[in-house]
């Protein structure tokens, strides 16, 4: 039986160039199979990118071992950090990258070209979303405006009944990172629903709901969790046009987040 690849994400074929992490998943807990040494970052000429990655005393890997966190180094992200050699960005916006790893007798590669950076907090006004149908198990689209954390969408994103009860959903997040599906355990009922976003949602570039991570000294912001109202369309009802009518409502309390989740 063919083992299921190691694979990339995200897999958007432009990122920022303030990208902050990526993540490494494994068919079964890769620790023992990991070596740092066998990590690249590739320019376009195929040669190392010097010193891209933030060494740590002990490697970021979630609970079931199968999926490893590799954050770029910060000091080659951040602005006005000086222009030392060792400080130069480890992505140039307009050129391309490959991102490599050799483990477990297999090759991962993930080719991208580089954007300009992302420097703004994310606003849940500028996403999009689809509803679903009253009595489907179909999911709730979220479009978002950029490359979002998938392992952090998984985890701060939930749905709220009109009831306030929390809807069991399973996230399913596009492979580029800017969509995801919400896919309910039991069918939708009729009414508003809420799509709540916990302070700890980021995007691939560690920007939050009301705060951006590398951001003027002089600019006031702060993590905040976010909702916005949606409504399941009747049976009949066209997604495409039951989607305008959803209604964005910022949640400034923090007690708020904590209380319904």
């Amino acid at each position: 039986m063919t083992e299921i690849p190691i694979r990339i994400s995200p897999q958007a074929k432009v990122l920022p160039a303030n990208a902050l992490r990526f993540y490494i998943h494994f068919p079964r807990p890769g620790e023992a199979h990991f070596d740092r040494d066998q990590l690249w970052l590739l320019n376009e000429e195929e040669q190392v990118v010097r010193d891209p990655f933030l060494i740590l005393s002990q490697e970021l890997w979630s609970l079931d071992g199968r999926r490893l966190t590799v954050l770029m180094e910060p000091g080659r992200i951040k602005r006005g950090i000086g222009s030392d050699p060792p400080h130069d960005p480890a992505l140039v916006v307009g050129r391309a990258y490959s991102l490599v790893i050799t483990a477990r007798g297999q090759t991962a590669r993930h080719a991208f070209r580089v954007g300009d950076p992302i420097l703004k907090a994310i606003k849940e006004t500028d996403w999009r979303i689809v509803s679903p149908a009253v009595g489907s198990l179909d999911p709730v689209v979220v479009y978002f405006d950029r490359v979002m954390d998938a392992a952090l969408c998984e985890d701060e994103i939930r749905v709220l009944t009109p009831s306030t009860g929390i809807i069991q959903t399973r996230v399913s997040l596009a492979p580029d990172g800017t969509a995801a599906q919400l896919i309910p355990s039991l069918p939708w009922s009729a009414g508003e629903h809420r799509l709540v976003v916990s302070e700890r949602l980021e995007d691939v570039c560690g920007n939050r709901l009301g705060e951006a991570l590398d951001h003027d000294l002089s600019t006031i912001g702060r993590p905040r969790p976010g909702m916005i109202i949606f409504t399941p369309r009747g049976a009949n009802a066209p997604s495409s046009v039951h989607a305008k009518a959803q209604r964005y409502a910022p949640i400034v309390s923090r007690r708020f987040w904590s209380r319904t989740l």
